[in-house]
C-alpha cells in the first residue's frame, strides 16, 4: 500500500491533538483540585470571621443595653428631681412667654417652670386663633390708626410692642378687640432678655396656618436682639422643630417633662447654646452643654 507525506502529517497532528487535549484534561483536574482547596480555605477563613462578627455584634448589643439602660435612668432620675435643679436657676432674669397658638397653649405651665426657677415674668400672652380675621384686622387698624392689611403686618406690630413703652397700652387694645390675651405683664416687661415661644399644633391646617404667623413673630423679635426658645410638648403631633431650626431659633422638644425644663434653664441662662435639645432625631443631645 503507498503511503504518502499527507498521510504521514494527518497522523503527526492527530498524535500532538490528542497530547494537547490529555493535557489539558489533566490540567483542569489538577486545577478543579487546587480549586477546591482555594475554596475551602476561603470558607473556612468566612466562617472565622463571621464568629469573630458574631462575638463582635453579640458585645455591642450588651453594650447598647447597658447605655440605654443608663440613659432611661438618667432621664428618670432628672425627672423626678427636676423641681430641685430649677430652684433658683433663673433669679433676676427678665423671661417673657408667647404662644401663637390658642388651641394649644400651655403659657401657663411654662409659668410655673419660670416661678420655680425664680425668674422675673415679664409677660405671657396668647395670640388668638381670630388674628387673621379680616373684620377684625379692620377695627384693630381703626382702633390703633395703623394698617393691617395681613396677619403677618399685625403680628410684626404685636412684637414691636413689646419693644417701645407705648406698648402696654397698644397691646391692651388688641386684648379689648379679642386678638390677643394678655395672662400677664409686668411694668418691667421692656427689660425682657429672653422669650419662650410655645408651639406644637394637632392639627395638619393648624400647623400650615401658624407657620406663616410664628416666622413673622421670631422675625420681629429678633430685630430688637431678644434670645429666643422655641419649645413644644414631647407627644404634639405637628412638630415645630424644624420651623425653628429654618429660622435658627434654639428648640427643646420634651419641655412637658423634668428635663426639657432644665434644659429650658440652661439654654435661658447661656445664650451662647444653640440646637435642637430633647428626645427626637432631629435632636442634637438630650441636654444642652457649653464645650
Amino acid at each position: 500500500m503507498h503511503i504518502n507525506m499527507k498521510y504521514y502529517i494527518v497522523t503527526i497532528g492527530a498524535i500532538f491533538i490528542a497530547l494537547g487535549i490529555g493535557m489539558l484534561v489533566g490540567f483542569n483536574f489538577n486545577y478543579d483540585q487546587e480549586l477546591s482547596k482555594q475554596q475551602a480555605n476561603i470558607i473556612n477563613d468566612l466562617d472565622s470571621k463571621f464568629e469573630d462578627l458574631k462575638l463582635t455584634n453579640d458585645n455591642l448589643e450588651e453594650s447598647l443595653s447597658n447605655l440605654n439602660s443608663s440613659y432611661d435612668k438618667t432621664i428618670e432620675f432628672i425627672n423626678k428631681n427636676s423641681d430641685k435643679l430649677l430652684v433658683d436657676g433663673l433669679s433676676e432674669k427678665n423671661i417673657g412667654i408667647i404662644s401663637t397658638n390658642e388651641s394649644n397653649n400651655y403659657n401657663n405651665e411654662i409659668e410655673e417652670t419660670l416661678d420655680k426657677a425664680n425668674a422675673k415674668l415679664s409677660f405671657n400672652i396668647v395670640l388668638n386663633n381670630n388674628i387673621s380675621n379680616k373684620e377684625k384686622l379692620e377695627e384693630a387698624s381703626t382702633k390703633l390708626q395703623t394698617e393691617f392689611k395681613t396677619k403677618q403686618d399685625l403680628v410684626k406690630y404685636i412684637g414691636e410692642c413689646l419693644g417701645n413703652e407705648e406698648g402696654l397700652t397698644k397691646l391692651q387694645t388688641l386684648q379689648s378687640i379679642e386678638l390677643i390675651k394678655i395672662n400677664a405683664i409686668s411694668n418691667d416687661y421692656l427689660n425682657c432678655e429672653s422669650i419662650v415661644l410655645t408651639g406644637g399644633s394637632e392639627t395638619k391646617d393648624e400647623a400650615k396656618k401658624l407657620k406663616e404667623i410664628d416666622e413673622s413673630l421670631i422675625t420681629s423679635l429678633k430685630q430688637q436682639n431678644k434670645n429666643i426658645v422655641g419649645v413644644q410638648k414631647r407627644n404634639t403631633k405637628y412638630s415645630y422643630i424644624d420651623l425653628y431650626s429654618k429660622n435658627k431659633v434654639t428648640s427643646i422638644d420634651n419641655i412637658d417633662e423634668g428635663i426639657g425644663q432644665v434644659s429650658l434653664v440652661i439654654l435661658l441662662n447661656d445664650k451662647g447654646i444653640t440646637g435642637d435639645f430633647g428626645r427626637l432625631e432631629s435632636a442634637k443631645s438630650l441636654l444642652p452643654y457649653n464645650k
